[in-house]
């Protein structure tokens, strides 16, 4: 061959990699483990939380007050959330905001006066968004934009699988425990031994963490007038769903407990089912509907399609039916949660996407402690039928967000992944 052909061929072939290898599918897949992990170790444990909280004397508005102090704490943690990755890997991140969230545990689980157990409910919502933020920008980082709804679906029903299993376990083990420790199922020993093996089932997933590669971020960014743009358009959307959800989201067990009177025992089985629904939902949504409709879409019309549900939730005297609809809701609401992520992150870029889950998850977390807040107050005055006025705020809530993002995003393509490194070989980022 002669030296001109020679050259030509060589510069077809891909130059050896500079640096470290991009984040993969190993990445992703070894971060979903963990997220599964954690995920059902805190299912655990926020099963017989807002339980721990009555035993300990608080009542409906410090309870709320309590549901209101995590969602603080991630507003309290965005900006460090978005600081401490810059130059740093998203590994680092994740260990140290699932470091934090562990303390915030073992805060709830000694101390007995409103104060301390607050200002641990803040740390467990502080480490959390550091280590969320991180986990969600490593997902995208580490998976094609084609397969990212797809991706983030699989996280999302991984965790709902998780929310589930830890339901019906959570739900069986307060007898035995009890038993074991010579006290009543609603006694606070009791809960707090519950509480804090939940804890430490969410502590084993370091182990799958520590084998994700510390990859240091690239610094590409959006030009500031686009992002600035994006990220407000976003976060009014972002405001109006934490509002919603928060008024009724955190209390789903009170809600089982206080209105139907179900037993600890039957009560994981109940919300184990809303769990499924949402698993089942965040397979299906961006695999199929996102997939023929478009995100903006398939994101609106699942979420009007869920509003009737969460209407009937709260006007029905009957337990199946109330089931029924929640789970309905569940399906809806969890499948399009996919795709809101994927099509959030991939309108930024690596340098840009966990500052922005951060800075959307403060707004979400700070409306979302208004509206717990205000929501035990209503219980509080109306007892258990203050749930009905709780979810009808939420419908009015999402409600609005959907059609709001109908009208900011409908014609909104993503181009966050312009500057990304890509690996030589296509397949190997699934």
């Amino acid at each position: 061959m002669t030296k001109v052909s020679d050259q030509a061929i060589d510069a077809e072939r891909p130059l050896p990699h500079q640096g470290p290898l991009p984040l993969g599918r190993r990445d992703a897949v070894l971060y979903l483990i963990a997220a599964g992990l954690g995920s059902f170790g805190l299912g655990v444990a926020q099963f017989y939380l807002n339980f721990l909280y009555r035993s300990l004397g608080f009542d409906a508005f410090a309870i709320g007050l309590l549901a209101g102090a995590e969602a603080l704490g991630v507003v309290a943690g965005a900006i460090p959330a978005a600081i401490f990755t810059r130059g740093r890997s998203r590994r680092a991140a994740i260990l140290f905001g699932g470091t934090l969230t562990g303390v915030g545990i073992f805060g709830i689980l000694i101390f007995n006066a409103l104060p301390p157990v607050f200002l641990s409910a803040m740390l467990v919502g502080f480490g959390g968004i550091v280590a969320s933020s991180s986990g969600a920008a490593l997902l995208a980082d580490a998976t094609d934009a084609a397969r990212r709804a797809t991706r983030f679906g699989q996280q999302i029903a991984l965790g709902t699988t998780a929310a589930f299993l830890s339901s019906v376990i959570a739900g069986a083990l307060a007898a035995p425990v009890a038993t074991l420790l010579g006290a009543r199922p609603d006694d606070a020993l009791v809960l707090r031994a519950l509480v804090g093996s939940g804890g430490l089932i969410a502590a084993a997933s370091i182990v799958p963490i520590l084998a994700i590669r510390p990859v240091p971020v690239a610094q590409h960014t959006l030009a500031a007038p686009t992002r600035n743009d994006l990220v407000r358009r976003f976060l009014a959307i972002e405001i109006l769903f934490g509002f919603g959800a928060g008024s009724f989201l955190p209390f789903v067990n009170l809600f089982f407990a206080d209105r139907y009177g179900v037993p600890f025992s039957a009560l994981g089985l109940v919300l184990g089912v809303l769990a499924v629904a949402g698993s089942i939902g965040a397979l299906l949504h961006g695999r199929f509907v996102a997939a023929r409709l478009g995100a903006i879409p398939s994101i609106v019309l699942v979420e009007m399609l869920s509003l009737p549900f969460a209407l009937v939730a709260a006007f029905t005297g009957a337990l199946p039916i109330a089931v029924g609809a929640l789970a309905a809701r569940h399906l809806l609401m969890f499948g399009a949660s996919g795709t809101v992520n994927a099509f959030q992150l991939s309108s930024f870029t690596p340098a840009e996407r966990a500052g922005a889950n951060a800075v959307f998850a403060l707004a979400w977390s700070a409306a979302n402690a208004v509206g717990a807040i205000l929501s035990g107050a209503i219980r509080a005055r109306l007892g258990p039928e203050g749930f009905t006025a709780n979810l009808i705020t939420l419908v009015v809530a999402y409600g609005l967000a959907a059609l709001l993002t109908w009208r900011l995003f409908a014609a909104h393509e993503p181009s966050g992944d312009v500057g990304a490194r890509t690996l030589a070989v296509p397949d190997s980022r699934g």
